[in-house]
């Protein structure tokens, strides 16, 4: 027999506010980044981004996504036996956010909560998290990640990347453990790292211990993100989602659809070339929601599973990439 875990249930959240690509051209002319900017909207697929109100957060968006996922997967709060919470940029590092979520949503039976921070590969390291404790400790049979981007109000102004082409959103998922004669479920996970990046996306700035530093500027205290060039993604993506499949007896043919990263289209159609697949076999959401960081690939499922009913056999790959930079592989099979 075989402890499988299996997704129970998805949700997403995203803010009313939308904000389209005129709208922030308008705004880079001040700084005479227009063209830069509609370039680069261009090449990220971005149409529209959801922007989180004053009264809104990492915490309140991961909350409303739970209970949406909670809703789907037709279980109760206190079903839930571990909540774990993710975020490009986490409302508060103490308390852990998780605990927030789990006192909004009244899950009262979770024992165990604690927050993740792999920036926007988060998600899927939570998920990679939870799979170990379900496979390996019995008091756990249902897990929660709930995940938040809040990055819009973060970054600076003069930031045709981050300012121009994030959103802000939740998205949760539950997994749940099951004994079963066939293995299925997650089936494994393949993270890859190259840290020659580890300065070119820096949030705070300055750094936390410099934040109190009264010569410190706005601009400091924001998201920096320095230009570089990031053309090996599609490279390395495709390497990876090939090794993970490769480990496991199976290849791109066998694969039914791909919940990639939202953070750049033209770089998901460069994947799918080296991959040689269709791109039918993903759900795009960055047009409508803008990037939302570790959210993303969560919000790519939910988004498929409203139009789309998965097979017994499906195979799934779920794929993103962080600042720094790091990549991570989910093999999914339903």
């Amino acid at each position: 027999m075989y402890k499988n875990v299996h997704i129970k249930g998805v949700g997403s959240y995203h803010p009313k506010k939308k904000v389209k690509n005129e709208e922030l051209l308008e705004h880079f002319k001040k700084f005479n980044l227009e063209d830069h900017a509609k370039g680069l909207m261009n090449k990220l697929g971005r149409d529209i981004r959801t922007h989180a109100s004053s009264d809104e957060s990492t915490v309140t968006m991961s909350v409303e996504a739970s209970k949406n996922a909670l809703q789907n997967a037709g279980l109760k709060a206190e079903d839930i036996d571990m909540i774990i919470s993710v975020s490009d940029a986490a409302e508060y590092l103490s308390p852990c956010c998780a605990i927030m979520v789990r006192n909004k949503i009244g899950a009262k039976n979770s024992t165990a909560v604690f927050d993740v921070n792999s920036n926007c590969t988060g998600m899927l390291t939570a998920i990679d998290i939870a799979c170990r404790y379900l496979k390996t400790d019995s008091k756990y049979k249902k897990i929660l990640i709930a995940g938040g981007s809040f990055i819009n109000s973060l970054a600076r102004e003069d930031d045709i990347v981050s300012y121009g082409c994030f959103g802000d959103g939740g998205a949760a998922i539950i997994l749940e453990v099951r004994e079963e004669s066939e293995e299925r479920g997650f089936l494994g996970s393949r993270m890859y790292t190259d840290d020659e990046y580890y300065l070119t996306i820096t949030f705070p700035a300055c750094g936390m211990s410099n934040l109190n530093d009264e010569g410190r500027t706005k601009e400091d205290r924001q998201l920096l993100w320095k230009p570089f060039d990031f053309s090996f993604l599609s490279e390395k993506w495709s390497e990876n989602i090939k090794a993970i499949l490769d480990e496991h007896g199976y290849n791109v043919g066998d694969v039914t659809h791909y919940f990639m990263s939202q953070f750049s289209k033209a770089d998901l159609e460069l994947t799918f070339e080296k991959l040689e697949a269709d791109m039918t076999k993903t759900t795009f959401v960055g047009d409508k929601y803008g990037y939302t960081g570790c959210t993303s690939p969560i919000m790519s499922l939910d988004d498929a599973l409203k139009v789309k009913t998965f097979e017994s056999g499906d195979l799934g790959i779920f794929c993103s990439v962080a600042a720094g930079y790091t990549i991570g592989v989910l093999l999914y099979k339903w």
